[in-house]
């Protein structure tokens, strides 16, 4: 007879007991005076208010009262996925082929070719990188990228730029012309903390059919993170690209290291990966107070969140949901992470159409 498999332990997260204890100490009504948070932040008098509050609407509910509620089936188990829709089209971009032939115009994409060169390779009339395959220093390269660009392959074009450019430059941005914007997978998580902490919620939205469809993966408990990332993995299996605000730094990272912990393969490794956050700062940095996205939502898209919650209060609405085993502090999560997908889809449409439009930035 083979063994038991071992149970798998979820992280402990360090906020959770500190606000187990500060929460029963604390009464909600009347509201409580300012008590310190997760990052270094403060559960002020309006968080509190909206904690009490969304506690007492939802008070004796349960989650599939407020939402419409699927089980999604994975190898960890089944874990709870709320599923919606925002009437959201996909914006215009680049015709594919105009793409390719300004991704093949950059002749600086090829290693030891600068601004002085290229001009130089330029007066010579070499001017596209199929123009530079033949050349004897710099052709290996150039004929390497030409193929990676011609091909009909976005993700070998997107790779074979992001390789010589950073993440923020214009030639990486041409690339998403490449692809079908129905293959784009858009996702932001809201977990424990910022290190070693348990991801409670992961949130992905695609555009299908003239819409944003939204799908969140909730935990009802910490011990439901393994089936959530698994339930990522298996969404992303047939996307084309990713999109993010802050995700090379943030999101990607947490979710490569929660699935290490499990033992379960990175969710989004093999994914191009466009991070918005890096993009908007060159659109927009001199003309906002900062690049945050509820920032841009506000003053470059016109949204105003209403009673929003801050994503540093995500961990104790979270305790407050564990400890009591009331879901009204849960569905403020939800709906948070709902905002911060649509906002996400937005400020891609949004660049877009901005300044980044028919490669007018250089």
């Amino acid at each position: 007879m083979g063994q038991e498999p071992a149970i798998r332990r979820p992280a402990i997260f360090g906020v959770g007991d500190y606000w187990a204890e500060r929460l029963r100490e604390a009464p909600l009504d009347p509201l409580p005076t300012a008590v310190p948070a997760a990052a270094g932040r403060s559960l002020d008098e309006r968080a509190a208010q909206l904690l009490a509050a969304v506690t007492a609407r939802h008070r004796g509910r349960q989650l599939g009262d407020v939402y419409q509620l699927t089980d999604t089936d994975t190898p960890e188990g089944a874990c709870r996925t709320v599923r919606t829709g925002e009437p959201d089209a996909p914006p215009e971009v680049l015709d594919p082929g105009q793409a390719r032939q300004q991704l093949a115009a950059a002749l600086e994409l090829v290693w030891g070719v600068g601004p002085w060169h290229a001009e130089a390779l330029r007066s010579q009339g070499i001017r596209t990188l199929q123009d530079l395959a033949g050349h004897p220093r710099f052709g290996a390269e150039a004929g390497r990228l030409w193929r990676a660009v011609a091909a009909e392959d976005p993700a070998a074009a997107f790779f074979a730029v992001r390789r010589r450019v950073g993440a923020s430059d214009p030639l990486l941005w041409e690339t998403r012309a490449l692809f079908d914007p129905e293959g784009f997978l858009f996702v932001d998580i809201e977990t424990l903390g910022f290190s070693g902490v348990a991801a409670i919620l992961i949130g992905v939205a695609e555009w299908e059919g003239g819409q944003l469809s939204i799908c969140q993966y909730v935990a009802e408990s910490v011990g439901d993170e393994p089936a959530l990332l698994a339930a990522l993995a298996q969404h992303a299996a047939g996307k084309a690209a990713l999109v993010t605000y802050n995700g090379l730094s943030f999101d990607v990272p947490m979710l490569a290291a929660r699935a290490a912990y499990y033992g379960l393969p990175r969710p989004l490794a093999a994914l191009p990966h466009y991070d918005l956050v890096h993009f908007a700062r060159r659109v927009w940095r001199d003309r906002l107070p900062d690049c945050q996205a509820v920032t841009i939502e506000r003053e470059v898209l016109g949204i105003e969140r209403p009673d929003d919650l801050p994503g540093a209060y995500v961990p104790p609405f979270y305790e407050a949901y564990q400890q009591e085993g009331e879901v009204g502090p849960l569905t403020y999560i939800i709906d948070h992470n709902r905002w911060d997908l649509v906002g996400l889809a937005r400020i891609f449409t949004r660049l877009s159409a901005d300044a980044w439009g028919a490669g007018r930035v250089r």
